[in-house]
């Protein structure tokens, strides 16, 4: 009888055999994907290495400390907002700001750091005589207006103050961490200067105009400056749009025969500038996207942020009839109504519209029309709002948290 073929897995005496069929073309495959992350593994440690000797002077005791100390305060922030009011020290010239979903507070004597829950993370004492507070993302900025002093915090303590050579007109700072300060100049008219989030400066813009406005997009690509310039007796004002780093602007345009008064990066990337006559939304190119003039109507409200703008136009001073507006963040108009009522402040959080009148704080849904009123005393108050279902309304001593649920 003839021997029958033996399966491949079997060899002499029952043995297994553990021999598998081989091809070259996935033998080289394989062996040059293995040179390839050794490659990767030499190129991240050379990486890591270079990093370490060109940051140096970053990587120290203290700076490991404040990160993660700020770390720990940021993770146990919370969406929910468990305490009724948050109390603080009353001064003279507060300024109130979110920050990290919490509260900052600067006064003359002091600054204080709330975060969600009410706990005081920062209390910090301070000497400005017009203290303003900036929030927003990785950095508080807190500086002197009409002064030259400034500092800056995370959600744990005070880690950088700074004196400028002249005088503080107003200030920028992005979620990266970037900011911008915008002060008077010894050769120019004013002058913006931009620092990275590690404090060190970046490039300063000189203009023979007047810096009305700045504002930084959130990883810090890009900055834009609202310019405005007396011409012929009258002000013409131009949007300059400028990448880090480089002096020339990628785009500069006309955008009103008035004066400038702010400008915002949505969450677009489209830039919202407001002038006294109109507001219009440009993309980072400078395009037009969106224009809507006031026709002669007054601005006795506005709010420009991520979500795009609303504003609040009267038609004369003794008016009681006010024009609300909300612009979605490339400049659609979502919400055009006329409204009753002396309206003191205007503020926005996506679909929720935040009205302080005289006695009441109303939220007006934009997208259903569905208003909801909440009766306090409005005098010396302004409102911070959080989120669509709440608000901080903030006094001298203490900011109660309003709840539209």
């Amino acid at each position: 009888m003839k021997n029958k073929p033996r399966p491949l897995w079997q060899k002499h005496s029952g043995e297994l055999s553990l021999d598998k069929p081989q091809n070259d073309y996935y033998e080289n495959v394989s062996a040059n994907l293995g040179i390839v992350q050794v490659i990767l593994y030499f190129s991240l440690f050379a990486f890591v290495v270079l990093s370490f000797f060109a940051n140096t002077d970053l990587i120290t005791y203290q700076n490991f400390y404040y990160f993660f100390k700020d770390l720990n305060a940021t993770a146990q922030t919370t969406e929910l907002y468990e305490s009724d009011s948050v109390t603080y020290p009353s001064g003279e010239q507060q300024s109130f700001t979110l920050y990290r979903k919490g509260l900052a507070v600067a006064s003359r004597t002091s600054v204080s750091v709330f975060t969600a829950t009410g706990k005081q993370a920062v209390s910090k004492i301070i000497s400005y005589q017009n203290p303003i507070a900036v929030g927003s993302g990785r950095y508080l900025l807190v500086y002197e207006m009409g002064g030259t002093q400034y500092s800056l915090y995370n959600s744990y303590s005070q880690i950088h103050t700074g004196k400028t050579d002249r005088t503080i007109l107003g200030a920028a700072v992005s979620e990266s961490g970037m900011y911008a300060l915008i002060t008077e100049s010894e050769e120019y008219t004013t002058e913006v200067s931009l620092y990275n989030s590690h404090f060190s400066l970046v490039n300063r813009y000189n203009k023979k105009g007047y810096v009305m406005n700045v504002a930084l997009n959130a990883n810090g690509s890009r900055i834009a400056l609202l310019v405005s310039d007396s011409v012929n007796g009258r002000y013409e004002t131009e949007l300059e749009i400028y990448k880090p780093g480089e002096s020339t602007s990628e785009a500069a345009v006309h955008v009103s025969s008035s004066v400038g008064l702010s400008c915002e990066f949505t969450s677009s990337g489209a830039i919202s500038v407001l002038c006294g006559d109109g507001i219009g939304f440009y993309s980072q190119k400078g395009t037009l996207l969106s224009v809507f003039d006031f026709e002669g109507g007054a601005i006795s409200g506005a709010d420009l942020n991520e979500y795009g703008a609303a504003l609040c136009l009267t038609s004369s001073a003794v008016s009681k009839e006010n024009r609300l507006l909300a612009f979605d963040k490339n400049g659609k108009i979502v919400y055009n109504r006329v409204e009753s009522g002396d309206i003191k402040q205007i503020a926005r959080v996506g679909n929720s519209l935040y009205l302080l009148k005289a006695e009441t704080l109303e939220r007006l849904n934009i997208q259903s029309g569905k208003l909801l009123q909440f009766s306090c005393v409005t005098e010396q108050r302004r409102i911070l709002a959080v989120n669509e279902e709440d608000v901080l309304l903030c006094s001298s001593k203490k900011a109660e948290y309003v709840r539209f649920r």
